[in-house]
């Protein structure tokens, strides 16, 4: 099974991601005009949950489009283990 994200969710998430470009590049510039320990934790902490909505983004997508696809269509063996398999690589990264 390979899907993709839809054309409406990747726009959504292309924005997404091209704001937390900015915010990486603001962290970069933190360490590069040397400031505190604490202001730029916070911006790391910022991208990391940024990033984590993102991911959720992907997930919803893929659950409310291609598991759904592949539970209509009666893969379920190969639709469930493609789920487990999607949140497993997810939890990994963790």
């Amino acid at each position: 099974m390979d899907c993709r994200l839809q054309s409406e969710t990747s726009g959504q998430i292309e924005k997404k991601l091209n704001r937390i470009l900015g915010q990486v590049n603001g962290i970069s510039k933190m360490v590069f005009d040397n400031r505190s320990c604490e202001d730029i934790l916070t911006q790391i902490s910022a991208v990391r949950c940024a990033l984590d909505g993102v991911a959720k983004d992907v997930m919803y997508s893929h659950i409310g489009h291609c598991v759904k696809e592949g539970l209509e269509s009666g893969n379920y063996d190969e639709t469930v283990e493609n789920l487990i398999n999607t949140v497993g690589k997810y939890i990994k990264s963790k």
